[in-house]
């Protein structure tokens, strides 16, 4: 189509052109300062002879002139979705290192957490962790009504994921450093230390054995809790961590 309109300017451009008379004006280059003070009043250095007003022009000439135009103001409208497309590509790619950055910096987050700290709408910031899941950059685990995400590499270990989700929850991780403090602890002192029902506590320790980061010991009519030694190591290196990360 471009090509058309290209080639219908070159033929209209052409089309009425008239040509000096032999023996009148010889155009050519404007020779050096010194060879035009010779010439003297030959040279006719006064200007323009006429000026002509836009419609004096052939029709040819006018055409083309409001063609062309045309063709750049259509041009124009045609690049600015591709323009916007840029920017809005541009920004979801600032967006995606931001998230990847906030990840890596804080395994086990999740959407609403990443949205509220980095400022990007909760709807982008799920598309956007969907997309880097597909692309295998993250993995996802879920924990109740939470999704925690994390750098999809060798650095977690299945218990290690488990455990980060645990000390997200602040309530939970009290829990835990009482136990880990305070072996042999129960129910009712933990509730007491933290100002806590006993139906509160008994709820978090109850997603702590299922997850094998606890056990309980029955002693008379007492029920006590130990950390699992199995996962004593991992969860002080991820108190540890996660301390910092508060700081």
């Amino acid at each position: 189509m471009w090509k058309k309109i290209l080639l219908l300017i070159l033929f209209l451009s052409t089309l009425n052109i008239t040509s000096a008379d032999t023996g009148g004006y010889t155009v050519g280059p404007c020779p050096p300062e010194k060879e035009l003070g010779k010439l003297g009043d030959a040279v006719d250095m006064s200007g323009a002879d006429l000026t002509y007003s836009f419609w004096e022009f052939p029709l040819s000439i006018k055409i083309a002139y409001i063609i062309g135009y045309l063709a750049a103001f259509v041009s124009f409208f045609n690049l600015v979705p591709i323009i916007l497309g840029q920017i809005r590509s541009l920004s979801k790619n600032i967006n995606r290192r931001k998230i990847i950055n906030y990840v890596l910096n804080k395994p086990g987050c999740t959407p609403s957490e990443i949205s509220r700290n980095l400022e990007i709408s909760l709807g982008s910031t799920r598309y956007q962790i969907k997309t880097l899941k597909s692309e295998e950059k993250l993995t996802l685990t879920k924990e109740g009504k939470f999704t925690r995400a994390f750098q999809n590499s060798n650095v977690f270990t299945n218990n290690d994921k488990i455990i980060i989700s645990h000390l997200k929850g602040s309530t939970r991780k009290q829990i835990l450093l009482n136990i880990l403090e305070n072996p042999e602890i129960t129910n009712q002192e933990i509730s007491e230390k933290l100002n806590l029902d006993k139906s509160t506590t008994h709820w978090h320790i109850q997603k702590l054995r299922e997850d094998e980061i606890i056990f309980s010991e029955i002693e008379g009519k007492f029920t006590k809790y130990f950390v699992n030694p199995a996962v004593e190591l991992k969860l002080l290196k991820w108190l540890k961590i996660c301390s910092q990360e508060v700081k």
